[in-house]
Formats: structure tokens, sequence, C-alpha cells
């Protein structure tokens, strides 16, 4: 009889040895899927249980967290409140405003995650004293507004008109009536003196002394009018004495205003902030103490179902080795013979004979899946032709990046080219307005005017630096020779750059001895090495000392000069020298590097690259010193007479094979005085 299953064809129950091997690995997974199933039925259980904590456990920590956010915006809006009281500017008021909002946002977000009554009353609460808290805030701005509009519109105008009218009262007598009326003026300005003092200091002492100045002013006026009898005075008295009148009236409004201010702050707006802390702080530990009662339920429930996942996965586990140790053995045999057949297969002997493929047991049923493997090798291979031509065609997608690449670099070139011209032209008229506006006698316009120059020439500058970055990078910058002075140029980049020292405080020195010569190179790309150099040492240095300073040497039998450009500034590391030069970094506050946006200062951060390039361009070198906080000292050492260089250098400190550095790494330490000559120019700020 021929058994191929778990029954027979007589329908008897099969032995296990008897069973087909897939019978035999169908049962042992039968035996093992049961235990699964068991032990996730189990896990399910306990899983529900522990969600339903869970969730409960985060809804308490999110409410937490949602009362901390809410005081946090309560901290944050009394500060935006405080601000706009000190400042009084619309950004701070508007800044208040938003604060407000965001923290009713957050008060409305936590009344949703609130479950129990206590909480939801707290938060009812915490939003009526943030009404009565902004209502308070109203109400002061307003306060502060009326008294603004009291003291400019209409304490001031009548301070100068009892001014005037004193004035008027100086040349109506003798010199008592002088004496009198110059008492009364100046009682009345230190008047309108103690009146701002009180609004700034709230101090009872300045609000005694401005009523007391505005008695003196009385009493002065009072005087007069005993005995100054010129036709017109007393008219003129009674009209001061009125306008005196007026103003005490406008110092009872205004001391009336401060102290209902004063009032509101002390009793409205810091009791409802109180009152909202409160009520947040008390929803907070009442969520913190839910949460830690909720994180034992977890601690206790996690413990437990450990514990059974434990005891059921060792008897899983028991279980599932005996169904392991029951099919190995029974499995073993029979797959010998397959295994000798697939090992040959896998060699690579293709002349293996392999079981038949028509028949229903096992065997023939592995055969065809070795077949199946050789059909899947076939596919593989196709496959892998399929990859490579993926490959070729992201291979022609990289080639249309990199035209993309070149096409970006030629619209910042023309972009550059574009916004050069209507500088240039914004430069030239605001200079022109200037002249004609310092013809006239407008320094103060002709001050503005003068500020758009300069603004203009930065644009300028930095609309250059960006075209000549472009050109470089796609290796179309030229050198254009020509002999030039250089104490000429020297005096040329000092001047340029006194903006840019103002701006900073610092003093602009040059320092170099007479009858340096000529060069004969690029003078633009040289000018603008030391412009970039300068502009640098200046934005890096505050109220310090920049100086420029060149000598002429000897180098090999060739005549080089040396530019130096010293400053005072917060310096950096010196392993930070070869970052400093890349594109697009600059130096932070704290002597380290920054890339943009980390508090930079102004500029795109290609100031010391060009100088790099430049001097590469120009076979020269450079030589950096730098120490935090002790200062920078940058030398660049470039040949009188242009050579082109031999080989290119790269924008690093070490050297690349044989190739000599471009950039090197010098000790600050203090710069002695030029040699070889008696004639020095020393030009100071």
């Amino acid at each position: 009889m021929k058994r191929n299953g778990i029954l027979s064809r007589s329908g008897r129950r099969t032995r296990f040895r008897d069973m087909t091997v897939s019978a035999r690995v169908g049962t042992g997974f039968a035996i093992a899927l049961g235990l699964v199933v068991l032990l996730a039925l189990v896990g399910f259980g306990w899983f529900h249980a522990v969600s339903r904590d869970i969730g409960a456990f985060s809804g308490r920590a999110d409410l937490s967290q949602a009362a901390a956010d809410a005081d946090v915006s309560l901290r944050d809006l009394e500060v935006a409140v405080r601000d706009h009281l000190t400042y009084g500017d619309d950004q701070s008021l508007l800044d208040a405003s938003w604060r407000h909002d965001t923290l009713r946002e957050r008060l409305d977000t936590l009344s949703k995650g609130a479950v129990e009554i206590a909480d939801r009353q707290g938060v009812d609460k915490a939003k009526s004293a943030l009404d009565d808290y902004w209502a308070a805030v109203q109400k002061v701005i307003a306060l502060r507004s009326d008294r603004n509009g009291q003291i400019t519109g209409v304490l001031e105008p009548m301070v100068a008109q009892t001014r005037q009218k004193l004035d008027h009262l100086k040349s109506a007598g003798g010199v008592d009536s002088t004496a009198l009326a110059s008492d009364a003026a100046i009682a009345v300005l230190l008047m309108q003196d103690h009146l701002t003092r009180f609004i700034d200091r709230r101090d009872p002492q300045d609000a005694e002394a401005m009523r007391a100045q505005l008695a003196a002013a009385r009493d002065r006026l009072a005087e007069m009018n005993r005995y100054l009898w010129v036709p017109g005075t007393k008219q003129a008295i009674d009209e001061v004495a009125a306008l005196l009148s007026k103003a005490g009236g406008v110092l009872t409004a205004i001391e009336a205003a401060v102290a209902e201010e004063d009032s509101l702050r002390a009793e409205a707006m810091a009791a409802n902030a109180a009152g909202i802390a409160a009520n947040l702080g008390e929803i907070r530990r009442r969520a913190e103490a839910g949460t830690q009662a909720l994180r034992s339920t977890l601690t206790d429930g996690l413990s437990g179902y450990t514990k059974v996942a434990l005891w059921i996965g060792g008897a899983v586990l028991l279980a599932g080795l005996l169904a392991l140790w029951l099919v190995q053995r029974s499995v073993a045999a029979p797959m010998k013979t397959m295994a000798t057949a697939v090992t040959a297969l896998a060699a690579g002997r293709t002349d293996v004979t392999l079981p038949t493929l028509t028949g229903q047991d096992d065997i023939a049923a592995m055969a065809r899946a070795v077949e199946v493997l050789r059909t899947t090798a076939e596919d593989t291979e196709r496959e892998r032709r399929e990859a490579e031509m993926e490959h070729t065609r992201l291979l022609r997608e990289k080639a249309l990046a990199e035209t993309a690449s070149r096409a970006k670099s030629d619209f910042l070139v023309n972009m550059g080219q574009e916004l050069h011209g209507p500088l240039t032209e914004i430069v030239n008229a605001s200079q022109s307005l200037m002249t004609d506006l310092h013809r006239l006698g407008v320094d103060e316009l002709a001050s503005d005017v003068e500020h758009i120059q300069w603004t203009g020439e930065q644009l300028t500058t930095l609309v250059d630096a960006l075209l000549d970055y472009a050109k470089i990078e796609a290796g179309a910058m030229d050198v254009c020779l020509q002999d030039f002075d250089i104490n000429r140029l020297l005096t040329e980049a000092r001047e340029r750059s006194m903006p840019a020292a103002d701006l900073y405080g610092n003093a602009l020195e040059l320092s170099a001895p007479a009858g340096l010569g000529q060069m004969h190179s690029d003078f633009t790309k040289v000018r603008q090495t030391l412009l970039n150099l300068l502009d640098n040492a200046c934005k890096f240095t505050q109220e310090g000392t920049v100086t420029l300073s060149a000598e002429r040497v000897e180098r090999n039998g060739a005549r080089w000069y040396r530019f130096i450009v010293t400053d005072t500034g917060r310096g950096f590391p010196s392993a930070q020298t070869g970052r400093l030069f890349q594109p697009f970094v600059q130096g932070a506050g704290n002597g380290t590097v920054a890339t943009r946006g980390q508090g930079k200062p102004r500029g795109a951060g290609l100031g010391l690259t060009l100088v790099g390039h430049y001097t590469a361009m120009l076979g020269g070198e450079i030589e950096v010193a730098s120490e935090p906080g002790q200062g920078t000292r940058i030398t660049v050492a470039l040949p009188a007479i242009y050579e082109a260089p031999a080989e290119e250098r790269a924008l690093q400190v070490e050297a690349v094979g044989n190739a000599k550095p471009l950039l090197r790494v010098a000790s600050l330490k203090p710069a002695g005085h030029l040699a070889g000559s008696n004639s020095m120019t020393q030009i100071g700020p």
C-alpha cells in the first residue's frame, strides 16, 4: 500500500516517519504555528490592557506638556508687554499681540485635552484671567498714549508759549524784572525736567520737585506783578499765570494717569498673570501626579506580561526544538541524493542528471524547483543587462545636470553684469547729489546721501566679487598687466577702506617706506586683494587698530613686495586657516569659522577666497598668523614683475605631493619695524 500523506489510501492514520517530506515539514510548521497563535492571543490581550493604560498615560503627559507650553507662552507674553511698555514701538506691540494669541491657542489646546472637571475649571479660570490681563494691558497702553498726548500736544506747546511771554517780560522793566522773568523761565524748564524724571522713575520726590518749581514760577510772577507797571505787562503776567494754572492741571492729570497705570500694572496685570500661572501650575501638578500613578500601573502590568511571555516562550521553544528534531531526523536521509545533485549544479557542472520532473514525490518537486532556479538565473542575467542600461541613462542625466550647472554659472555672470550697471549709476548719481547738497549747505541730507553712496559701493563690490568668483570657477579669469606705483596704491587702498574702519570704530594706519617703486602686474587684482584684506580686518576688529604696511624684499635674485595687514581684533585658531579661505565661509564671533546664517558679519564670504585665487594667479604666497583674542596678521607676497605660475596651486595649507603650498601658517608675534629706508610713510586716523 502506497502512502504519500497524513492518511493512507485506506483512510487509516499514517505514522510520522511514513509521511512525505512536505507532510512532515507541514506538521512541524503547524505545531509551531499553533504555539505562535497561542502566544499571539495572550500577547494581544495584554497589549490591549497596556495600550489602554499607555493611552491614559500619554494623555496625562500631553496635558502636562501643554500646561508647561502655556506657562512658557505666559512668560513670553509678560516679557513682550514689558518691552512694549519700555520702548513703546509698534513692533513690540505686534509681538505682544502675537504672544497673547499664542497663549490663547495653547489654552484652547489645553482645554481640549482636559478630561477632569478640576482641569477644565482651571483652564476656564486661566482664560478669564488672560482676558482681564489683556484688558488691563490695553488700558495701560491707552493711558500711556493719552499721557504722551497731554505732554506733546498740550504741555510742551504751553511751556513754549510761557517761555516766549517770559522773554517778552524780561525787557519790560529793569534789572529786577529781567532776573524774575529768567528765574520763572528756569523754574518752568526745571518743572518740565522733573516731570520727565517722574514719568521715568516714578519717584515721589520728582513729583514734589515738579510742583515746587511750578510754585516758584508763580511766586516770581506774583513778585513781578507787585511793582512792574509798564503798560501791557500786567496783561502778559496774567496770561503767563493762566498758562501756569493750565500747566498745573495738566500735571495733575499726568500724575493721575501715572498712578492709575501703576495701579493697573500692580493690581490687574500682575495679579491676573499670577492667577494664570497658578492655574497652569495646578493643572500640571495634577497631570504629573496622574502620570506617576499610571507609570506604576504600567510597570506592574509590563512585569506581569514579561513573566507570562517568558513561560509561554519557553514552552514554545521546547516544542519548536522537538519539532525541529523530528523533521531533521526524518528529512535528512531522503534529501541526501538531491543535495549531491544540487551541489554539483552549484559547482558549475551542467551535465548532472536531475531526478525525474514528472513524478509526484518530493524529490521530483525539488527537481522542478532546481529547474525554476535555472530559469531564475536567466532572469537575473536579463535584469543585469537592464541595470546596465539604467546606469547608462543615469550617466546621461548626470551630463545634463552638469550642463545645467554651467548654465547656472552663466546666469550668475549675466545677472551680475546686469546689476553692475544700475549700481554704478546709483553710486555716481548719489555722489553728484552729495556734492550739490554740500554746495547748498544741506549737510545733514548730504550725510544721508553719502551713506547711500557708500552702500551702493559695497553692493557693487559684492557683485564684482560674485562675478570674479564665477569667472574663476568657470576658468575664464584673465590677468591684465600694467605698471603702477606701490605707494599710490597703498594710499588709495587706505582711503577706500576708511568708511569700513569708521563703521566699526577702528583706526586705519598706513606704514610703508617712501619710494617703494613700481610693479608690473595686474593692478586691479592687487588693489582688490588689499581692499579685501582691509575690509576683513575692519569687520572683525571693533574699537581697535588696523595697519597696512608694505616692504620690498629680494628673493632668489628677484624683486618682491610683501603687503601686510595687521589688526587687533578677535583673531581665530590657526587650525581654522584652511577653512577661512573657502568660499562662502566667514569668521564667527567666538574665534571660530562660521558658515552662512550663523551670526556672520555683512558680506558673502568671498573676500579671502578671492584673495587666495588672485595671489595664486599672480604667482604669490600668503602667510597667516592669528591667535584668539590677540589679533590677526595676513602677509601677501607678490613678485614685482609678473610671471605666469608654472603650476596650479590650490587654496590649502598642506602641500599635495611635491607642490609648494599657497598658504602658510606662522606664529603671531609683534611685527618689527620695516627696514631698508629712513623715510617712512606714517598715516594715522
